[in-house]
Formats: C-alpha cells, sequence, structure tokens
C-alpha cells in the first residue's frame, strides 16, 4: 500500500522533471484503462479535491466549511468532466485521422498521464493563490502531449503538430470551461 502512495506522487513529479524517460517507462509498462484511472486519475483528482477543500476553508471569510465543500464539489466535476470530456474529444479525433492505428487505450494513457500539470498547478495556486500567474504554466501540457505520441503513439516529429494542438486546448480548457459553466449557474460563489 505505502509503495503505490509512492507511485502515485512520484509519476507526475517524474513527468515533470525527466519526461522523455517517464513516458518512455508509462509506454513499456502495459497497464489497461481501468488500472490507469484507478492508480493514477482518480487519485489525483481526490488529491486536488482535498487540498482545495482545505485551502478554501482556510481562507474563507465566513462560512469556511460551505465555502470549502462548494469548491471541492465544484472541482470535482470541473476535474472528472474535464478528463473524460477531453479524452472522448481527443479519441474521436485520432480515431478521425486514423481509424485503424490508434486505441482507445492509447488515447487515454496520453490524455491521462499528461493531466499531471493541471493537478500540480491546481494544488500549487489553491495552496498560495497569490500565485494565480503561475496558470500559465499549463502550456506545460504541451510538452507532455508531444512526448507522450512520441513515446504511445510512435509517431514522428511531422505527425504530431496537429494532435498536440488538439490534445493540448482540450486537456487545458476543458475543466477550465466546465468550472464556468458552474460558476454561471451558481452565482454567488
Amino acid at each position: 500500500m505505502k509503495r503505490k502512495i509512492i507511485n502515485i506522487l512520484e509519476l507526475p513529479w517524474k513527468l515533470i522533471i525527466s519526461t522523455i524517460a517517464t513516458w518512455d517507462f508509462i509506454a513499456s509498462s502495459h497497464v489497461s484503462k481501468k488500472e490507469i484511472r484507478n492508480q493514477f486519475v482518480f487519485p489525483w483528482i481526490a488529491i486536488t479535491v482535498m487540498v482545495v477543500f482545505i485551502f478554501e476553508s482556510l481562507y474563507a471569510s465566513d462560512k469556511p466549511l460551505q465555502t470549502g465543500l462548494i469548491h471541492a464539489i465544484i472541482n470535482t466535476v470541473s476535474l472528472i468532466g474535464g478528463y473524460f470530456l477531453s479524452n472522448t474529444i481527443c479519441f474521436w479525433y485520432l480515431r478521425k485521422q486514423e481509424p485503424e492505428k490508434f486505441t482507445a487505450l492509447d488515447c487515454e494513457t496520453i490524455v491521462s498521464y499528461s493531466f499531471s500539470a493541471i493537478f500540480l498547478l491546481k494544488i500549487v495556486t489553491t495552496v498560495m493563490p497569490s500565485l494565480f500567474f503561475l496558470q500559465i504554466l499549463n502550456i506545460y501540457t504541451a510538452y507532455l502531449v508531444w512526448e507522450g505520441c512520441r513515446a504511445v503513439l510512435k509517431m514522428n516529429e511531422e505527425e504530431r503538430g496537429n494532435i498536440v494542438l488538439v490534445f493540448t486546448i482540450f486537456i487545458i480548457f476543458s475543466p477550465v470551461i466546465i468550472n464556468q459553466i458552474i460558476h454561471l449557474m451558481l452565482p454567488n460563489v
């Protein structure tokens, strides 16, 4: 159990620090979609939501528990919805490009691990809201997708361009758009 927790926490850090080697490791370790979700995506969503709950409660001027809970629910919906929306659209785009060549597992692998930058930056900007400008570093997702396409999809540089653009746009903006829609529906939050 302790080793699983260390692996969950270690993989995004390795993706940020040594991206190429980590993507090669991910590509060589054949795991199922269920394992990717249960051992990476859902734990990181849970960690992110817990941090949001704790720090939004601490920073709230009134009704701290209610504020933390509402922000935690909003972030849960936006992260899960953004993940599944971007995964679905990216897989649709891959199948449109070359229907026989790519599988749903390939797409899910790239989308899942490319969310690392989103999770880490959400945690940092929640803990230290004055560092909101670090959200610009979400663009690092493009590099994660670029290297993921090389390692997982075995694409050369010429083939990756449009796929990286589409994947990056949906990975970065799906949670943001869902979050904004929820905030429009709940104006007093």
